[in-house]
């Protein structure tokens, strides 16, 4: 019989724990890699932040270091934040690209990415996405994004203690973000009556942090988007109806309102621009406003806005969406109304209208450059002027000046200032190129306005009018920017500064009564989007309690019914 031996009881209820490797483990530590990460995106895609912070502090150099220390901090915590357990690579690569994309429009167009920007974004075509994805972009981010990015992905990190465990790291994450965001608090707090000044006098600094700008951004554009999803639309204008001077009216009446495109007033030579951009309207009997200022910087805010009654001080995408717009004020009181699209749609303006995008089926000859020109309207134009039996709002949203492609806004031979930029890359043009080529935009523009005035009065069967007013303006390198979307509290004028005009055929004057030289009284006074919605309701003599005489331009200039 074989002696059976029991082992120890130790030996019989616990496993030997491995031992721990004598050398060095190799890789680095995730704190490390997030230090290190946090550190190139401030260096290498924050120069803009930078160059302000030091135009900001002006010398101060503690105050501008500690800041730097605290910017260095909350990147570091945003960082951690993001990137929990096997989370950190991703969240590290993304980071960078991010970074990298927006630090390419920050630092050479001088775009800042806020809310707004990033509505605009979501709201864009691929076409016009498409102009900005220039070759010097995209090296840029391959080599400031994805290069970075791909290094971070396949660093080596030192492996984790076999008997640390998952709180051991849950732990270590929540120490992390919890120091840095101590600092942080610390920092700013060393000397927070010069900091809170800094933020409140300051807004575009932290505007132009990246990836923080980015980042808040896209939230807060979320954050907008859950809160208006479902919404119920209120009615507005229900009780409008024909005043008796449309509802006399001998023929249709037909109104057609241009909603320009990034035309700046600035550009204008009915504005006092010292260039002839204007050739065609200066010879046309219509009323030029002079001081008119956009809701916006950027289509998708402006567009909803100036078509609302909220004003620009009232204006938020939640209050416009939750309530009928100055389309729906003109279908209530039986007039028919469409919208015409040569952009990127109507914004949620025509929700409960008929709207249709241009193409080449309109006017194959104004899309030949495979965009369609604004001469895509105008057979439309005349095909509907020819046929209407009611009386009709047509809205034109033109593709007018939109950039950076503005060589493809009009035809050759419009091409009038010369040498014109070819490229979407600015950096590959002068900047008398540039101006060159957006000007030659705002000369087609007048060509169209002219020709849309000539066949409409050519109509003998209807009553015509018209009145074009641009959505925003554009930058053209002052002050190191270009394009438009910024913010309104640091937008320059000729972001917001923008052409206006109206002009009334004879027959239009004699129905309703107006007095021209009592409208061109007005037109050096100054005005806003704010006025579009109860001026196209005072011209069409439309009774409704949502007018507002205060804010219609043609108040006083019709003689009673």
């Amino acid at each position: 019989m074989i002696p059976f031996r029991k082992r120890p009881l130790q030996a019989r209820t616990a496993k030997a724990l491995p031992a721990e490797p004598s050398t060095p483990r190799a890789g680095l530590s995730r704190l490390l890699l997030i230090l290190l990460v946090a550190a190139f995106i401030l260096i290498a895609h924050n120069h803009t932040f930078w160059g302000r912070a030091q135009t900001i502090f002006d010398g101060n150099l503690r105050a501008l270091a500690v800041f730097g220390l605290a910017i260095y901090a909350l990147t570091v915590f945003t960082a951690a934040l993001l990137g929990p357990g096997r989370a950190l690579k991703p969240a590290l690569a993304f980071l960078l690209i991010l970074s990298s994309v927006t630090s390419y429009y920050m630092d050479s167009l001088g775009v800042m990415i806020d809310r707004d920007m990033i509505q605009n974004v979501m709201k864009t075509t691929l076409t016009e996405s498409s102009h900005m994805l220039t070759p010097r972009f995209v090296m840029h981010v391959l080599a400031w994004g994805v290069l970075p990015a791909v290094l971070v992905v396949f660093v080596p990190l030192r492996p984790a203690l076999r008997w640390r465990g998952f709180w051991w790291g849950f732990g270590r994450w929540i120490g992390v973000t919890a120091l840095s965001l101590a600092l942080l608090v610390g920092l700013i707090f060393s000397d927070f009556k010069t900091y809170s000044g800094v933020f409140r006098a300051h807004k575009e600094l932290m505007g132009s942090y990246q990836p923080g700008a980015a980042l808040g951004a896209t939230l807060r554009y979320a954050k907008m988007v859950l809160k208006s999803a479902d919404v119920v639309v209120a009615p507005l204008g229900a009780d409008a109806v024909k005043g008796p001077r449309l509802a006399a009216a001998d023929k249709p009446v037909l109104t057609v309102l241009v909603a320009g495109e990034t035309a700046r007033a600035q550009a204008f030579a009915l504005n006092g621009y010292g260039r002839d951009t204007n050739p065609e309207l200066a010879k046309r009997d219509i009323t030029y406003f002079t001081d008119v200022t956009s809701c916006g910087t950027a289509t998708a805010v402006s567009l909803p806005c100036m078509f609302s009654n909220l004003t620009r001080e009232g204006y938020s995408q939640d209050r416009a969406i939750r309530q009928q717009n100055l389309l729906d004020v003109l279908t209530h009181a039986g007039l028919a109304v469409e919208w015409w699209d040569n952009n990127t749609g109507h914004q949620g303006n025509a929700a409960r209208v008929p709207s249709r995008m241009m193409s080449a089926e309109d006017d194959a000859a104004a899309c030949a450059m495979g965009e369609c020109t604004d001469a895509v309207f105008l057979n439309r134009l005349d095909e509907v002027a020819a046929t209407m039996t009611k009386d009709t709002v047509l809205v034109l949203h033109m593709i007018g000046s939109h950039g950076p492609a503005y060589h493809l806004r009009y035809p050759p031979e419009f091409e009038i200032f010369t040498p014109a930029c070819k490229s979407t890359d600015f950096a590959q043009c002068s900047t008398e190129e540039i101006v060159n080529a957006y000007d030659n935009t705002i000369l087609f523009t007048d060509h169209i306005l002219a020709q849309m005035i000539d066949r409409l009065a050519a109509q003998d069967r209807v009553i015509p009018a018209l009145l074009y007013v641009s959505d925003h303006g554009e930058s053209l390198g002052e002050d190191g920017l270009y394009l438009h979307g910024a913010p309104w509290f640091m937008a320059p004028t000729q972001q917001t500064h923008v052409p206006m005009l109206i002009w009334l055929s004879d027959p239009w004057r004699a129905t309703f009564g107006l007095d021209a030289g009592c409208l061109s009284a007005k037109a050096d006074l100054p005005a806003s989007h704010d006025n579009l919605f109860h001026t196209v309701l005072g011209m069409l003599d439309i009774r409704t309690s949502v007018h507002d005489p205060a804010l219609d331009l043609t108040q006083g200039c019709a003689a009673p019914a």
